[in-house]
């Protein structure tokens, strides 16, 4: 080998020494130094004393709220206003078109008037019957088949051909069917009116209490079918926070009990009073839905996100974990949080989140343990698996 190709050769592997050198300095300390996640925008949870305060995020929703469905198919043909009209109580909301039902009424008003015609007749018809039998029979003949009865009738009995009393009976019991058929289909014409009155009344869609219009999903000359949705209608003077509570904190969450609150960003806490904690728990989150009523004059939006401060009394001044807000993620009401495992790939973690640490940072509750890596500022196109 010659000269040349020695000190390539030595080059080489001095190089490569180095490079194995500087990799084993960084593996020796385990979990990244602060340069290096700084570097990475990925950070280690670290521990802080805070208080048993648990922070649980819900939805400001109005106190009355109804969701209007269509009755009947029929065609949009008046829409009373917009999302944020206000109505009075039984001001008209939506109304369908009512011709066909119209119609139909008018049909079933004649059909009324031939069936009560019908029935007086068959009551004519059993009155001459009673009074006057065979006087059809009896008047073609100037009554002498009534003479003839008198002497036939009793000879036809004992020789057992016939029973005048029984036919006698028989012809006033038909006239009694006729009556009964009659009576049926005045009672049936009827009740068909009264169905196309209840469908008149199912066309037109009222304001059941003094709201405005959240949201509305058809317009004029809309096709709509039984169920389809019409508006969302809710009285915005009353609102509340609609939390999930963990069971574990439903000895401290009682009917009537007050706690704190925060809209969206405000810094300054509001007092909340329980106001309904519902008696059925969710299988799958095993967390109850608890109502808590905003106090009068607080400025909220139906929708608006929402956090409650509920004391945990069995983790009061304990070390929780500890992040910088810009770590957390909101997916809906819920927090979250990336975790980098030792791979290098990102995972979706939810986390609950308890109160502010005198750093400003935020304490976690569950979902992340101290020593776990986490990037520090996700951005909304940062997605798991990456």
């Amino acid at each position: 080998m010659n000269k040349a190709a020695t000190s390539v050769l030595i080059a080489g592997l001095v190089a490569a020494g180095l490079l194995l050198s500087n990799v084993h300095a960084e593996g020796e300390g385990g979990a990244p130094t602060a340069a290096t996640a700084a570097a990475h925008d990925v950070l280690i949870v670290q521990s802080q004393a805070s208080g048993g305060v648990v922070v649980l995020g819900g939805t400001v929703m109005p106190e009355k709220i109804v969701n209007l469905s269509a009755q009947m198919p029929g065609d949009v043909e008046f829409v009373g206003g917009s999302e944020g009209d206000a109505f009075k109580k039984g001001d008209r909301l939506i109304a369908l078109s009512t011709t066909a039902l119209q119609a139909k009424r008018r049909q079933a008003e004649s059909q009324l008037a031939s069936a009560d015609a019908g029935y007086r007749n068959a009551l004519v018809q059993y009155n001459r019957e009673v009074y006057t039998p065979n006087s059809q029979s009896n008047s073609m003949l100037g009554g002498m088949p009534g003479m003839f009865s008198m002497f036939s009738d009793p000879m036809r009995s004992m020789m057992g051909q016939g029973s005048p009393g029984y036919e006698r009976h028989s012809n006033l019991y038909g006239q009694g069917v006729q009556i009964e058929t009659a009576r049926n289909a005045v009672d049936q014409a009827r009740a068909a009116i009264r169905e196309l009155d209840e469908s008149l009344e199912n066309a037109v869609s009222y304001a059941p209490f003094d709201g405005v219009i959240l949201k509305k999903m058809v317009e004029e000359n809309d096709i709509v079918q039984p169920g389809m949705p019409l508006v969302t209608f809710a009285d915005v003077t009353k609102l509340q926070v609609r939390v999930e509570v963990p069971s574990g904190l439903l000895n401290v969450v009682k009917q009537g009990g007050s706690f704190q609150a925060k809209l969206d960003d405000d810094t300054a806490p509001i007092p909340v009073e329980v106001d309904r904690v519902f008696p059925m728990a969710d299988p799958g989150g095993h967390t109850t839905t608890v109502k808590f009523n905003l106090p009068a004059g607080v400025v909220a939006h139906s929708g608006q996100y929402a956090e409650v401060l509920i004391p945990d009394p069995s983790k009061s001044a304990s070390d929780y974990p500890s992040i910088p807000k810009s770590a957390i993620l909101w997916r809906g009401s819920l927090p979250a949080v990336f975790l980098v495992d030792d791979a290098g790939e990102l995972k979706l973690r939810l986390i609950r989140i308890g109160d502010e640490t005198g750093s400003g940072d935020v304490s976690v509750i569950s979902g992340i343990k101290v020593g776990d890596r986490i990037l520090a500022n996700p951005s909304a196109g940062t997605r798991a698996g990456s």
